[in-house]
């Protein structure tokens, strides 16, 4: 029941960041395989389960903030695919700055609590439908 807790916290909150520039994403590469940045998409939950451990324990509001950070560098060191169009990039930059910003105030209670920005533009759009339609979830 605990690995479930876990994944389902993990996942939940990934997908509210994922709706998600400029500042760090914008120098990641744009040459990416689809197989890497599916990857990449997928290191959130690889690492989450990983840093939960045998026990399973849900992280603390400031390690998964730090988990969400970790994941938003590791989109920036694989990049994006070539086949990206610029306005899910667009998309991508803002998720990346957004998730390495986080705080720990900004996931305590296991939901997000952006307190500026619009997560309903086309660009945050067209990323989280890139993200669904090339790697599936």
């Amino acid at each position: 029941m605990r690995v479930k807790q876990v994944v389902v916290t993990i996942v939940a909150l990934a997908s509210v960041v994922a709706c998600g520039g400029g500042g760090a994403a914008a120098g990641a590469p744009e040459d990416a395989s689809i197989e890497d940045f599916c990857a990449a998409q997928d290191w959130l939950v690889v690492e989450g389960m990983a840093r939960a451990g045998a026990n399973f324990s849900r992280p603390s509001a400031e390690e998964l903030a730090q988990l969400l950070r970790d994941w938003a560098r590791e989109f920036v060191r694989v990049g994006t695919p070539e086949n990206m169009s610029s306005e899910a990039r667009v998309g991508f930059e803002r998720f990346v700055d957004r998730a390495d910003d986080l705080e720990a105030s900004d996931v305590e209670g296991g939901s997000l609590n952006w307190v500026y920005g619009n997560w309903e533009n086309d660009e945050e759009k067209a990323f989280a439908h890139f993200m669904t339609n090339t790697c599936g979830a």
